[in-house]
């Protein structure tokens, strides 16, 4: 009996040692968005990696045809398939912070993020 209990336990913890393992890697996002009449598409490139419970990387972001930029991640967690992050980007008009939450499914991230103090907008971004 005592057995079964060690062996079910540790297949639980590798479990979920392989659930916070799936988010580490690279992804891609892609939106079209329309501003001022006309159409660009962002580019967001997730590298991301876990480290128990704690989540790191950087985020690079390409708009339309301007020179991409990356940011660290901050505050990055990760339980189970749940994560969540923030990301700053420092522009002429100020820094701006973004907070991700979302959930590891397979080959895709699936959440929202959201500027501080701003609305939740959905992302997904596919393994590469």
């Amino acid at each position: 009996m005592k057995k079964l209990f060690i062996l079910s336990l540790m297949l639980c913890l590798l479990g979920g040692l392989a659930l916070a393992a799936g988010i580490d890697g690279k992804w891609v996002s892609e939106r079209k968005m329309e501003r001022d009449g006309q159409s660009f598409t962002i580019k967001q490139t997730f590298d991301l990696k876990s480290d128990g419970a704690k989540l790191t990387g950087t985020v690079t972001m390409a708009f339309g045809d301007m020179e991409p930029r990356s940011m660290p991640v901050s505050d990055g967690k990760i339980d189970g398939a749940k994560f969540s992050f923030a990301t700053t980007m420092s522009t002429p008009n100020g820094e701006f912070k973004t907070i991700y939450n979302g959930t590891v499914e397979g080959d895709m991230l699936k959440g929202t993020a959201a500027r501080e103090g701003g609305q939740d907008r959905p992302f997904e971004a596919k393994r590469q």
